[in-house]
């Protein structure tokens, strides 16, 4: 119960200063906190003497998307996310200019000033465009080590005037992904 506490008050102090994992890394951490260790009890499936250099990204490829592979596809993205957590896309028709552009928009994001994120720092869901660290961090029994940027296009629109300035090539990113899409 202590340790629930603890952990508890460790989490909220540091959600509450907004400055997520680059926070705390710009801040000079030498020690990685406890709320983001996994304990070794909690690594289910994984052996300590693993041959880690065999390991390899899934890699999902929607080519045929539109036609008699869609299924196969999907399927693949389900087994790569339940899996893994992430994969690789390719042939999805994005040229690479957009997708360099897109990541430098996001780089330029968090590299910003903290206090100019922490205006978009939000755990609320029903924020159309906001900044996070860790979407579970208090649903885990360790936080992941990253920080999130999220626009929510779930209707498929959202006004760009809400888009950070720093960000609006993202935005543009999205009509291009729609037009492949359909």
């Amino acid at each position: 119960m202590r340790t629930t506490l603890r952990r508890v008050k460790e989490l909220q102090e540091f959600d509450e200063t907004k400055a997520g994992v680059k926070g705390l890394v710009d801040s000079g951490v030498t020690k990685i906190p406890r709320i983001f260790v996994r304990l070794p009890e909690n690594l289910h499936g994984l052996s300590s003497d693993a041959n880690w250099t065999c390991l390899q990204v899934p890699i999902v490829d929607l080519r045929g998307c539109e036609y008699s592979h869609r299924r196969d596809i999907i399927d693949g993205i389900f087994k790569a996310s339940e899996a893994w957590g992430f994969f690789q896309i390719i042939n999805h028709g994005i040229p690479l200019d957009v997708i360099d552009n897109m990541l430098e928009g996001v780089k330029k994001f968090h590299e910003q000033q903290v206090e100019v994120k922490k205006e978009l720092y939000s755990r609320d869901r029903t924020k159309r465009v906001r900044y996070f660290c860790c979407g579970n961090l208090f649903l885990s029994k360790a936080g992941s080590w990253r920080d999130s940027v999220l626009f929510d296009f779930q209707d498929g629109i959202l006004d760009p005037e809400a888009v950070l300035p720093i960000c609006r090539y993202t935005y543009d990113l999205r009509k291009i992904i729609i037009g492949v899409a359909t």
